[in-house]
């Protein structure tokens, strides 16, 4: 064999042994699992943490970031506008059929009646909408309650008056009138005590508070208008005929309460 075939020979043989280990690393390599080619990063880099912020600094600074101090609701003047916001509970309102009625007629023929004359001479009549209750008389006479607005008084009382009407009685819609409008309203905390002391040191008659025997504070300063005040700034108006009446009585108790605020 010349030796231009034994070197062919060897190049030939180094270049299949170089391939062959070649190929042995690689298939060692993709059989790492992923721990071993993080220890194997780790051995190449000298660290196996990964700077990501260094490539994109928004990405790392959104997550690890602390969450950013947002200032707190203040929730004060919500409240502060909620007070002394009334609400009607309860109108009562009269009416005359201007005729004669025979309750026991009506008590027979109507539905959602009740009538026992030997406890009370009235008969109670219902409704579902608005949700109210008649006291009807014999003299023709209709008192309405537990409307929550004018607008339901009047329409329950139309109501009531045509029910009586269509059992043939000549029923005619006269005089209506709001004879009491009941409210309530949510304040702030009060001390009943401080305040009795003041006005029973100025001798006013207009309170009265005894809480032995009731809770609430009554006052009645105000003309026809009867306040009843609890210490958790509930309270309770009575007397108004008048929407404009029960602003005006608030008006008139608000500066009042805020001298003596409990805190």
């Amino acid at each position: 064999m010349n030796e231009s075939a034994l070197e062919r020979y060897f190049d030939h043989f180094i270049e299949n042994d170089s391939s062959r280990k070649e190929k042995e690393v690689n298939e060692e390599f993709l059989c790492l699992l992923p721990d071993e080619l993080l220890a194997l990063n780790k051995d190449d880099t000298g660290s196996s943490s990964l700077d990501y912020n260094s490539q994109n600094p928004t990405a790392g600074a959104s997550s690890t970031s602390a969450p950013e101090d947002r200032p707190a609701t203040h929730v004060t003047s919500v409240t502060q506008q909620q007070q002394f916001l009334p609400q009607i509970q309860n109108i009562i309102c009269t009416v005359n059929l201007g005729c004669q009625l025979d309750l026991d007629l009506i008590a027979r023929k109507a539905w959602n009646v009740e009538y026992n004359p030997e406890v009370y001479k009235a008969l109670t009549m219902r409704l579902r909408q608005p949700r109210t209750t008649a006291v009807i008389y014999k003299s023709g006479t209709l008192v309405c309650l537990g409307a929550k607005s004018v607008v339901q008084a009047r329409l329950a009382a139309r109501r009531f008056s045509r029910i009586v009407q269509k059992l043939g009685f000549p029923v005619r819609f006269l005089n209506f009138k709001i004879q009491n409008t009941m409210a309530s309203c949510n304040t702030f905390a009060v001390s009943l005590e401080q305040l009795a002391l003041q006005q029973h040191c100025r001798s006013l008659p207009t309170l009265s508070y005894e809480a032995e025997l009731f809770p609430g504070l009554f006052y009645t300063g105000i003309p026809n208008v009867s306040i009843v005040i609890f210490a958790n700034g509930k309270m309770s108006l009575v007397g108004a005929t008048t929407e404009a009446q029960i602003y005006e009585a608030l008006g008139i108790i608000r500066p009042i309460l805020s001298r003596f605020r409990r805190h």
